[in-house]
């Protein structure tokens, strides 16, 4: 690419996405141009041992920071390196630390590997950096340290990287597809919720849905005593709404087959 090319891309993105490319907050830029590819964390962990400084991409913005993997066994714990490293890392969950996962990318000897990041600061730290503790990275297969549970969240997030949600979402089952599209309204990701979706929902309800500001509902819940067939999926969830607080309500999912594609999907949804 030419510096003429990058100048004009450079110019182009300033004025679509002018919130992204403040001047006074120096972001550093990575145009992403490849999915990553998904490798099972036992690989990773040899390639990236603890002491490793590596890049982290965000997918969904290009930009980029540095990080040193300082501990972790069953996923990386790592730490912005510098001060300007956290301030680009805060930037990405719009200058508050959250527990929000995003789909990253490692780049590793001409390769990128897909991952997953959350944005929270926790436990301790020892860089001189700004950030107050370390965070997590996920890569496929990946679980907590406290549980040793694989996260679904981080781990739809690897596939995100690695550009294989469409692929997942074939081969899911219902209560899968549910939980892809209650991950995508948790972490405001629309990406994760298109590919089991059959049609846009009833604009209203939508409408609402994007007011969530967060969700919490437990997988064992799926499916309700009341409905004994895969075809309908009932979900006890507590809702954040961004202007009316906590509501408990249960979400009804009824789901077909693609004939096409013999995949799952979502066909209504509805609140109760």
């Amino acid at each position: 690419m030419t510096k003429l090319m990058i100048l004009v891309f450079m110019v182009i993105s300033f004025f679509v996405h002018p919130q992204k490319m403040k001047a006074e907050e120096n972001l550093t830029y990575f145009p992403v141009s490849d999915t990553g590819k998904v490798l099972k964390w036992k690989r990773v962990e040899s390639l990236l041992p603890k002491g490793k400084k590596f890049k982290v991409i965000d997918v969904e913005t290009g930009f980029y920071f540095y990080v040193q993997r300082r501990a972790g066994s069953h996923h990386a714990d790592v730490q912005p390196l510098t001060r300007q490293d956290t301030k680009v890392m805060k930037h990405l969950y719009n200058g508050k630390w959250s527990w929000n996962r995003r789909a990253v990318l490692i780049p590793f000897k001409g390769q990128m590997l897909a991952a997953s990041m959350n944005g929270m600061p926790h436990g301790a730290g020892a860089l001189d950096n700004g950030f107050p503790g370390h965070f997590c990275i996920h890569f496929a297969g990946s679980t907590t340290h406290k549980s040793q549970n694989v996260d679904p969240g981080h781990q739809l997030m690897v596939l995100k990287a690695g550009g294989k949600l469409d692929e997942y979402a074939l081969k899911a089952e219902p209560a899968e597809v549910v939980n892809m599209f209650l991950t995508g309204l948790k972490q405001d990701d629309d990406a994760l919720m298109q590919p089991v979706l059959r049609v846009k929902q009833e604009h209203k309800l939508w409408a609402k849905l994007h007011s969530v500001s967060t969700i919490y509902y437990k997988t064992d819940l799926f499916h309700a005593k009341k409905y004994k067939t895969k075809e309908k999926i009932a979900v006890d969830c507590l809702i954040y709404y961004e202007d009316k607080g906590a509501q408990k309500t249960t979400m009804v999912f009824t789901l077909k087959r693609n004939p096409l594609t013999n995949g799952w999907e979502i066909s209504s949804l509805t609140l109760e």
